[in-house]
Parts: structure tokens; sequence; C-alpha cells
């Protein structure tokens, strides 16, 4: 079965970005409430829980993206008892994984208090707070989760992305509503489990209803298994590295620095990956058909294909880290106030961080859909001994600051470098990783220019006095509005003669007639 790939890509972006939208500016809006009606603390310790049950799902191994691999070939060649076979492999795993992460959740009460630094809010048990957490985390492994992962191989994420819009919104809404008229913080948590049924529901039901012939049955054959396992220990490696980046850097600011701290980073890093999801429903959205394409077409084709995605990719990637760059501030000081607003220098290096984050999308975007897990072991544990160091070393040096120059150093070294080699070392066999890297050279040159020349300019609304909240509000937008146009303005007359542009500018043109 060839996948409609442009239709489902198409499809699946509009959806995942009203759903990554409504999911930045919901929990926005609640997150002000916490900071402003009950105190910034109990955001240190959704920031702390979320990153020990972060370390906690590494149980799951990546088998879920292992499975998802494994249903391209065979939903390409319309094998559905193969595809049967797995996804009753699939339901198996995860109802043994579920229960290992609720024990090994519920054996690291005790250790909890050893993991904060300072006082916690009174009136919070952060025993019982934490139970809430891990409910929620254990969800998603017994309800459904291998006819998720169907929508996902098919390419049809906007169906669950619909489901998501639809729950998240009910959950922002009951966690305000407890915010505002209760300050409960225990009714808050609570709506997250109650939300992560009813959607994981939702998502069994319909993904049911769309490809009624899939049932969860039947055996794999051996060597498949050995397959499977062979990626997953790959895959369980590389979230190593992943869950190095913020979950322990997170925790790492919580021992050392304290919870005001861990909120004041929660809320930079909050903002920093809200600009992240919206931007990876490009990714996420052609996920089934760049596996569907890596199964069909030539290893040429998906090159070319890589590389023109790749300069739309960082065109817009080097946009949102310019906007960060010259909106940081402002933002927070009209949000959180200036006494939870970092030094200017936060603003860059996060932006820096956010740049370096977004240049291996793509090439990972192929390289797991190519499969190539197993091979990078090696380096996703490079990346994670590296991280763990740096940030022991430089948060002793550096503070804050340590904690994410540390993180960008070993992911641009290990995965950004280290991913490309391998990319081009077992899939694209015939070369084209210097013009890989010399590519990316001259994206990262003109984001620095074209960001330096727009921060010249938004600086200069700073000389406009702005005492109150109305004309802070004014300045701020009027620096949006420059980083609307000018940058995209300046980009255009870089890259306006290079091929990439012109054949972007025609896949582009095709998309819109369609």
């Amino acid at each position: 079965m060839r996948l409609t790939r442009t239709e489902n890509t198409k499809r699946n972006i509009i959806v995942g970005e009203i759903d990554k939208i409504s999911g930045v500016i919901l929990p926005f809006i609640v997150r002000t409430m916490i900071i402003h009606l009950i105190g910034a603390d109990y955001l240190g310790l959704t920031s702390l829980f979320y990153s020990i049950l972060q370390m906690l799902n590494l149980m799951e191994m990546g088998f879920g993206t292992a499975i998802i691999y494994s249903l391209y070939k065979p939903i390409a060649e319309n094998d559905d008892r193969k595809i049967n076979a797995l996804l009753q492999y699939y339901k198996k795993i995860y109802r043994t994984v579920g229960i290992a992460v609720g024990v090994t959740g519920i054996c690291m009460l005790p250790f909890l208090p050893h993991l904060i630094r300072g006082n916690t809010p009174p009136d919070i048990n952060i025993y019982l707070l934490y139970l809430i957490y891990l409910l929620n985390t254990c969800v998603n492994f017994f309800i459904f989760p291998n006819r998720k992962a169907i929508l996902t191989a098919h390419q049809r994420d906007d169906i669950s992305g619909r489901i998501h819009i639809f729950t998240q919104l009910g959950m922002y809404l009951g966690q305000a509503f407890f915010i505002w008229f209760a300050r409960d913080y225990y009714l808050y948590a609570l709506m997250m489990p109650i939300s992560s049924v009813i959607y994981s529901l939702l998502c069994g039901w319909r993904a049911k209803k769309q490809y009624p012939d899939y049932r969860a049955e039947g055996e794999l054959e051996k060597s498949e298994y050995r397959e499977i396992r062979k990626q997953v220990a790959g895959l369980m490696i590389r979230k190593v590295a992943m869950l190095s980046r913020n979950a322990f850097d997170s925790m790492f600011v919580s021992a050392f620095l304290g919870l005001t701290i861990t909120a004041v980073y929660g809320n930079y890093y909050y903002i920093m990956d809200s600009v992240v999801m919206i931007i990876a429903v490009i990714k996420t959205s052609m996920a089934g058909g760049v596996g569907n394409s890596i199964a069909m077409d030539s290893i040429e084709k998906n090159r070319k294909d890589m590389h023109m995605i790749n300069f739309l990719f960082m065109w817009i990637s080097g946009w949102c880290s310019i906007c960060l760059l010259c909106l940081y501030q402002p933002f927070m000081r009209l949000w959180a106030g200036e006494e939870m607003t970092l030094p200017v220098g936060y603003a860059v290096i996060f932006a820096v961080y956010f740049y370096v984050l977004k240049m291996s999308d793509i090439r990972t975007l192929y390289s797991e859909s190519a499969g190539i897990w197993w091979q990078a072991r090696y380096i996703s544990v490079l990346e994670a001994a590296a991280n763990l160091l740096l940030n022991w070393l430089l948060i002793r040096w550096m503070g804050l600051f340590g904690i994410i120059l540390a993180t960008l150093i070993s992911y641009f070294v290990f995965n950004f470098a280290g991913g490309a080699v391998l990319l081009y070392k077992y899939y694209f066999t015939e070369g084209g990783l210097e013009r890989f890297f010399l590519a990316h050279g001259f994206y990262a040159a003109a984001a620095f220019a074209v960001g330096g020349t727009t921060y010249g300019v938004v600086s200069l609304l700073d000389r406009i006095p702005a005492p109150g909240f109305w004309h802070s509000a004014a300045v701020l937008a009027g620096k949006a509005g420059i980083c609307l146009i000018l940058p995209n303005l300046l980009f255009l007359c870089i890259y306006g003669r290079t091929a990439e542009f012109k054949e972007s500018r025609k896949l582009l043109e095709r998309v819109i007639h369609r």
C-alpha cells in the first residue's frame, strides 16, 4: 500500500499545529495562574516529577518506535498477518512495561526528599502528588497503545490529534477551574490521569473503526523477534541520551540550586519547548510518509528529498531561534515578573540551544525511518555520559548557565555530527556527508547574521519608555512584528538564488495547488 504522503502530511500538519498551539496557549494560561495565585514552587515540583517519570519511561526501551518502524513494510505490502502479530507483541510488551514502571515508581518514594533542596509548599504531601503523576504515566501503557500505533504507522496522526485537542481542552479548563476557585493543586494534578484515560479510550475506538481488519493476534517468527529486540537495544540507549538533555538537567538544578531556580529554568525551557513542539509537528506529520518512501523508493530519491526538506526546516528553525533571541526577555518580564527573569545571556544561549536541537531533526527522521538505532548505540552512550559529566562539572563552575551549555555541547558533538556520520555510512552509502555539513554551516551562518541584524533593530524599541503593563505589551508586540517580517525578508535575500530554494518552492506550490 502506497500512502498518499503529501495529502496525509498536509492534513497532519494542519491538525497537529492546532493541537500543539492549543497545547502551548492553554498550559501557558494555567502556568501563569499557578505562578500568581499559589506560587512558583509548585511548578518546581511539577518539573521535578516529570523528570523522574521520564527516567522511568526508559523501561519502555523504545519498543513503541521499533514496532511502528516494523509496521511500515507490512503496511506497504498489505501483510495483515504480520501487522496483527506485531500489534499482539506490542500489547504484551506494554502491559509488562506498565507494571514495571508502576512498581519502580513506588520504590522511588523514599528518595523524593533527597532530590529537593530547600522547603516544599506547606500544603503539599509530595508523596501523594507524586503518585498522581505516576498514575498518569502508567495509564498510557495499558489502554490500547497498539491501536494508537496503527494510526501513526498509517500517517493518520490527524485522527489522534483531533481527539487530543478535545481531551486536553477539557483537562486545562478543569485545571484552571480548580486553581482559580479552589486553589487545590491535588485536583489540578488529578485532571491529568482522567484526561489520559479518556484520550486512550477514544483513540482505541477510532483506530478500531478506521482499520477494522486489524486484530492483536498471532505470533512473529523468531528472526522477527530478534530484529525488533536488536533495534530496541539501540533505541533504549538513544532514549537515555534524550532524557539526559532535560530530565537529568532539571534534577541537577533541583538538587544543586533549589525549587525556585528549577521553576525559573522550567519557565524558560517551557517557552523554548513550546516552540519545539509546534514545529515538531512538521517532522511527525511526515514520519509515516518518509517510512513508506524508504520502504518503496530509491536511496537517491530519499537523499534529495531529505536535503530539500532540511532546507525548509532550517529556514523555519532559524526564524524561530531569532524570535526567541529577541522576545525572550521582554516576554518573561511581562509574564512572570522581573524577579523570575534571568540575565540576557540566558536568552542568547536558549536561542542557540533551540537552533542546535533543530539541526538534527530531519536527519533523525530519516535515521529512524531507516531503522538506524542499533548502529547509533555508542554515539548515544557517549552523548549521555558527556552530558552528565559536563552537568556535574559546569553547574559547580557556572551554575544554571553551565547546565544548558553542557547539554548544548554534548548534543552538537554526538547527536548532530555523530548521527549524520552514521546515516551516511549505513543508509546514504554513496556519499553526500560533506554537502550535508556544508549546508548546515551555511544555514547557521545565515541565521547568525540575520539574528544579529534583527536583534539590533528590535533593540531600538528599548529606548521607548515602558513603565506600565500596557506600554510594555505594546513594545513586545512591536518587536514581534519586526521578528515576523524582517528575518524572513533577509533569509529570502540570502537563499533566493539557491537550488534548494527553487526545489522547495516547487514542492510548496504543488501542496498549495492540491
